[in-house]
């Protein structure tokens, strides 16, 4: 019995000694919360949804699978780079709200790459302390932020240097943990110096945060260098009573960062220096609304071990003594960087006696302290159910819905009847009514002028539902609520089609189901759903829409560069009749500019019978593409490649790019159009000179 008695207790002892501290678990909470897009690692997808609008005070890249808002340096970065003579207000403005409250709280508590450093420390390995050289390395980070984050985005335009050239975060978030996903494999046909370049910083960081603390929050980290500017006047952190220090130096000694003093902009506000003060001199700011300051005495066995063994004799024998007599008592003990720092200055005036002060929690903070636990845990819930049971971008988006052809009431449309399967490329709006409700009735009244909006992306189908109602009676009230002048058909579901049910109609009305292009279910909604959300689902269903082979490619236009073209831009529209082969790349990806010279013999060697398409990815400079196309390889090549046949292109980003034909930005990415103007070939990484016998056979059979 003794023996079990024994296990349980040492067990106990070990999970005490063990377990997380607060801090931890507070550091944890937010990466998770920053990151609840879990399942974006297993997709290899980023999550770009309307909370990426908003900034994570931490450092946790925006390219970040897992990432639900924006990194607040990248931001700053873009803001800036975008901003030309305009002040980037907005970004600015919530970077110094996160200093004003929190300072460099937000580096101690709530930074994902912050809790990664800390992580890395615990590895067991020699370390370096911090010394006068580290000290003097902690002000390399002001010169990043200088220079990367404020100069080079201003004067390269659209050039987040830090980001770019730099950041170990962005590389380790972003781009292993896209490359981590099965679904990225030919990612890395695209990865060149710069991301070797990169990768090597990321694997410098990692070893210096296993031998010094924190070494890329302390040397190199530009966020912490802004927020340090906010530690002295922010809300939130800790603070030093100066008429109790008695610049014993044990909390400099203690602190692993390159502090001076207690809050400084080199502090991180972690708390660490708070029990070994013998005096209770550090507290945190704030903690009159959670605890009640009370003095009490304090015996041997709760003096402070880490305090000396000068400050703890002291407040072991129950005796005061003056400031100065302690203070000289504790320097001696104290290590030479601390005596030479933080030692008390000859002839100071005298302070009060040592105070034996302790901070005593009230039951008021015990329920804040709960009542703050249980909110912080639904929301983190909430989180994760919210983002992780969205449509997943690999799966089918829903079930596909049968085609059918319904009979139109009279309106504005002028049809008799509607096809689904004929809906054209754009994404369908299946709105279900019933005459017996008057909530949907009055929903499609509300909608009114904005179904105008709406058919410009997309087609807008009312289809009242099934029951027994006359038609002449349905007719009766389009005609009297104005519906028939709504350009948009308005159908009678029928039981042999019954669309309503298949669209997963579960009796309520109206029923809004947005169906992308290849008519599946993308989202469907049994309420009134506002003109604006209906417009950003057909958005979000068109972007999703993978076109492959056997799919018909819409017709697009994207503005040409200058070249052996002629005209100010391209359509798609234009080469039907003829082969047309579309290849998507950017300047600084390697093997798309190889590719090229062989997509132009290509053009040679089928002269009219090919249309080449070369479309420049949205992500890079416009003008450094021209520029590039005017002179890059010009030696090479005995020519500018502005002279060559194949026509350049910009990608527009917000209605075509690259996904819609490879499923990913992988570039590059080579697509052939036969002459009917169906997808018959697609590749997703280069076409080097041995593979030009797959894209030969693919482009004859295209001509057929």
């Amino acid at each position: 019995m003794g023996k079990i008695k024994s296990f349980f207790t040492g067990a106990g002892r070990w999970f005490k000694d063990h377990a997380p501290t607060r801090r931890r678990i507070i550091q944890l909470y937010a990466a998770l919360l920053t990151n609840a897009n879990l399942k974006g690692f297993g997709e290899g997808q980023i999550y770009t949804g309307g909370t990426k609008n908003l900034c994570t005070p931490g450092l946790n890249c925006y390219s970040c699978p897992g990432a639900v808002a924006a990194c607040p340096l990248g931001a700053l970065q873009n803001s800036l780079g975008s901003s030309g003579t305009t002040t980037p207000y907005y970004i600015l403005g919530i970077i110094a709200l996160f200093g004003i409250i929190l300072g460099r709280t937000i580096c101690g508590f709530l930074c994902p790459f912050g809790l990664t450093q800390d992580l890395l420390y615990k590895v067991r390995s020699p370390k370096v302390k911090k010394s006068a050289a580290t000290r003097v390395l902690s002000y390399l980070k002001y010169l990043l932020l200088i220079t990367l984050v404020i100069a080079v985005p201003l004067i390269y335009h659209n050039v987040p240097g830090f980001c770019k050239y730099i950041c170990p975060a962005g590389t380790f978030e972003g781009s292993v943990g896209l490359l981590s996903s099965e679904y990225n494999n030919d990612l890395y046909a695209m990865l060149g110096y710069l991301f070797s370049w990169k990768f090597c910083i990321l694997v410098m960081c990692i070893v210096l945060c296993i031998f010094i603390y924190r070494g890329f929050c302390r040397f190199m980290c530009p966020l912490g260098a802004i927020y340090g500017f906010f530690n002295s006047v922010a809300l939130l952190g800790v603070k030093l009573d100066k008429s109790k220090c008695i610049d014993c130096g044990m909390c400099i000694s203690k602190c692993k960062m390159d502090i001076r003093r207690v809050g400084d902009h080199e502090c991180i506000n972690c708390g660490e220096c708070i029990p070994v003060c013998p005096t209770h001199a550090i507290s945190w700011k704030g903690g009159k609304l959670f605890v009640e300051p009370a003095s009490v005495s304090v015996t041997a066995s709760e003096a402070p071990a880490s305090a000396g063994s000068a400050i703890g004799a002291i407040l072991a024998s129950g005796t005061t003594m003056p400031v100065q007599d302690a203070a000289a008592n504790v320097a001696a003990e104290a290590p030479a960087e601390v005596r030479e720092t933080s030692a008390a200055p000859q002839n100071a005036p005298a302070k009060p006696q040592m105070q034996k002060v302790r901070y005593v929690r009230t039951k008021n903070s015990k329920i804040l302290e709960i009542v703050a636990w249980v909110l912080a845990a639904a929301l983190l819930i909430t989180a994760l159910v919210y983002y992780n049971t969205r449509p997943s971008v690999h799966a089918t988006f829903g079930k596909t819905v049968n085609d059918f052809t319904l009979e139109t009431y009279q309106t504005a449309y002028g049809e008799d009847s509607y096809t689904l399967y004929q809906n054209g490329d754009k994404p369908t709006v299946l709105i279900f009514w019933s005459s017996r409700n008057e909530t949907s009735i009055n929903y499609l009244e509300e909608l009114g002028e904005s179904l105008d909006t709406l058919t410009e992306t997309s087609n807008i189908v009312a289809v009242h539902i099934v029951n027994s109602d006359e038609p002449a009676a349905v007719q009766s009230i389009i005609d009297s609520r104005g519906f028939n002048g709504y350009n948009i058909p308005f159908v009678q579901d029928a039981a042999e089609v019954d669309a309503y049910t298949d669209c997963g109609g579960d009796g309520a009305f109206p029923t809004v189901a947005v169906l992308n292009v290849h008519n599946e279910i993308y989202s469907r909604n049994s309420r009134p759903v506002p003109a604006e959300e209906i417009q950003t689902e057909v958005k979000a269903a068109r972007d999703a829409t993978v076109y492959t082979v056997g799919d018909k490619l819409y017709d697009f236009t994207v503005d040409a560069y200058q070249s052996s073209y002629k005209e100010a831009t391209f359509s798609t529209e234009s080469a039907r009749g003829k082969v047309l082969v579309i290849n998507f790349w950017y300047v600084s990806c390697g093997p798309c500019v190889e590719e090229l010279p062989y997509i132009e013999q290509i053009q040679e060697r089928y002269g009219d019978k090919v249309v080449t398409l070369a479309v420049h990815a949205n992500n890079n400079d416009a003008q450094q593409a021209q520029a590039f196309i005017n002179y890059e390889n010009a030696k090479a090549n005995k020519t500018s490649w502005s002279n060559w046949q194949i026509i350049f292109g910009q990608d527009i980003g917000s209605d075509f790019y690259a996904t819609r034909l490879g499923g990913k930005d992988s570039y590059p990415l080579t697509v052939v159009v036969n002459t009917q103007g169906y997808i018959t070939f697609v590749r997703q990484g280069p076409i080097v000179n041995g593979h030009l016998d797959d894209l030969t056979p693919a482009i004859e059979s295209a001509m057929n």
